[in-house]
């Protein structure tokens, strides 16, 4: 899934608003770009498929800096 704005492939889940109704009913969800801050919509499916990728992508995140602080502390 890819930002229809700037084709980044770095999206997150978006909170919820009062206009987002509407979407909700038809069962689309709001993402945001984290490359250009822009919303839109995808289907719930696309919706969870981009939570566990931004789970991957922190996890890495984790390990990287726990990685970092014991190679560091060895020094």
């Amino acid at each position: 899934m890819n930002c229809p704005n700037c084709e980044s492939d770095r999206l997150r889940n978006s909170r919820y608003r009062a206009e987002d109704f509407f979407q909700l009913l038809l069962l689309r969800l709001p993402v945001r770009c984290r490359e250009c801050q822009e919303r839109s919509y995808v289907s719930i499916a696309k919706s969870r498929q981009i939570q566990r990728e931004s789970e991957v992508r922190r996890e890495k995140n984790r390990h990287r800096a726990s990685d970092r602080a014991s190679t560091e502390g060895r020094s």
